[in-house]
Order: C-alpha cells, then structure tokens, then sequence
C-alpha cells in the first residue's frame, strides 16, 4: 500500500481532516446533526471526486470509482477497505471494474454508488447498489 494511501485511509477511519496531494479526507456532522455532536462522517476525495464515505452512526461505507476505473483510484480504495479490516477488493479484469470478496465476484459500474455493510438489506451481497 502506498504510504499516501495508508495515510489517508487512517485518518478517513480517525475522522481527521487531511489532503495528501491528491488525495483528502474531509470530516463532519451529517446533515441531520448539528454542530456540538461528534464527528461521525468522513469522506474521501481523489482529484476532487468523492470515492468514499463512511456513517460512523448507521455504520455503512459506500464507495465508487467516480467514473475513473483506474489503477489509483482502486488502490486508494483496497488501502480503505484493508484499514477498515474488510476482505473485499476493487478489481479490474479485461477492462471491466469488479469487487471481490471470499464468496463473490461483483461486476459494477465504475460511475455508481456502491455499499459495503451497514443497513439491513446487505444479508445477500456484501455489494449493493446504491442507487437502485
């Protein structure tokens, strides 16, 4: 893992605030919350795309390739779920971007939301889409 991806992984999962060249992490309360309340929302940004975001709350972490399959944007995304201790990895095979975890292999579309955990519709797939 690169040592810009550990770095922003780690404080995406400490909820601190940082940008790393091209890559940030921004912290904050969800829309619902207000000021006083702890921090319980962090979000990654690479070249300004939101790639990731995590509820510390609702406990569920959505991530997409923002359109941009390529090799960075799933490295930053492995070294995230590899922080996160999560047995599942952004792939690319024959140009087509896929995750894949213990028991599956998931195409997706690198232009949609996707989420990992969290919520109570995640017992059949570890992936679902997030915009259906």
């Amino acid at each position: 893992m690169r040592k810009i991806t550990q770095k922003t992984a780690e404080a995406f999962l400490n909820r601190r605030p940082m940008t790393l060249g091209n890559t940030s992490v921004k912290v904050g309360h969800l829309a619902y919350q207000d000021k006083t309340s702890p921090v319980n929302e962090s979000t990654l940004y690479l070249h300004g795309n939101e790639i990731a975001n995590f509820n510390f709350i609702g406990r569920g972490l959505w991530f997409t390739l923002a359109g941009w399959n390529t090799p960075t944007t799933r490295e930053r995304l492995n070294g995230l779920f590899q922080t996160f201790n999560l047995t599942c990895k952004v792939r690319q095979i024959k140009g087509e971007a896929y995750i894949q975890t213990p028991t599956e292999l998931v195409k997706i579309d690198a232009s949609k939301r996707y989420v990992i955990g969290g919520g109570k519709n995640t017992s059949l797939s570890i992936v679902k889409d997030f915009q259906a």
